[in-house]
């Protein structure tokens, strides 16, 4: 084996043993975490992939999905 060869694989193989191997003890609140997730996913869409305005109502959804994120994330945090 090759020093270019064993030094990619030496790269790789603990990044895809990382991916695989689930952790130890599981996300505290997942119910939290994956709220937050999709808060984020929403906002993206919203900011990104929306075309309209529709008459104030997306800025309006935007600001309450951001009030939501950062009141998820201070739950998230306050139980750490």
């Amino acid at each position: 084996m090759n020093l270019r060869k064993f030094v990619t694989q030496a790269a790789i193989v603990p990044a895809l043993l990382g991916v695989l191997i689930l952790p130890a003890y599981p996300e505290p609140h997942p119910g939290i975490h994956a709220a937050l997730r999709q808060v984020n996913q929403a906002l993206f869409i919203l900011q990104h992939h929306t075309a309209h305005a529709f008459h104030g109502h997306k800025a309006a959804a935007i600001d309450l999905l951001k009030r939501a994120r950062r009141q998820l994330q201070i739950a998230a945090r306050e139980d750490q």
